[in-house]
């Protein structure tokens, strides 16, 4: 038989608070940019104190990694869902991998910058790091590779990493004028470039 903790009545505002505070903060992020976001301007439309809110989160930052974890979730989703509608052979796998993370970044890009650009001390932690890992064994599987050989993760790391920069500029026309609907034309280039050296162990 299992028995169910009752939540005490302090336990109960401050998931509530959470659970308010996540989408609060998700909203200002997507709408203003991370910039915007403080601890007192989220206590404030959350109605609550700073100290309330950091009683929830324990510090700003906290809030960031779960606004984090949603779009991680959302990513993996589409990723996921790239693999099972692709054609089954290890390079489609992989170039449908490349425009799903890709789409994924033109379509959300302030998820994508706070997910892959953010630089703060939020990306230390163990779920965001557990999730990109993940994010790479899968990239690994649909290649048809071993996750287990360190020559074949620096391959795929290599891969992902070549990608990455072609989606970066792409969401960055500022820094170099490149048409996202061209970029996104190369990446079976680099799938093909990237397979046509992969190392024999």
């Amino acid at each position: 038989m299992t028995i169910e903790k009752t939540l005490s009545k302090r336990e109960r505002n401050l998931a509530d608070i959470r659970e308010r505070a996540i989408m609060i903060a998700e909203r200002i992020v997507l709408e203003k940019g991370i910039d915007a976001l403080s601890a007192r301007g989220l206590a404030k439309d959350l109605n609550v104190s700073v100290g309330s809110l950091y009683n929830a989160f324990g510090d700003l930052n906290a809030v960031v990694r779960a606004v984090i974890g949603k779009s991680a979730g959302m990513l993996s989703e589409r990723l996921h869902l790239a693999i099972e509608t692709s054609e089954q052979d290890k390079r489609s796998r992989v170039v449908a991998l490349g425009e799903a993370y890709f789409d994924f970044a033109i379509s959300e890009p302030r998820r994508w910058w706070l997910m892959f650009e953010y630089r703060t001390d939020a990306l230390q932690d163990p779920k965001a790091q557990d999730y990109q890992i993940g994010l790479l064994e899968m990239l690994i599987r649909a290649g048809e590779a071993d996750p287990q050989s360190e020559q074949h993760r620096q391959f795929f790391l290599l891969l992902w990493a070549s990608v990455h920069g072609l989606v970066s500029l792409a969401c960055r026309p500022a820094i170099v004028a490149i048409n996202p609907q061209i970029a996104r034309t190369y990446i079976g280039d680099l799938v093909d470039a990237g397979f046509n050296a992969f190392p024999i162990d």
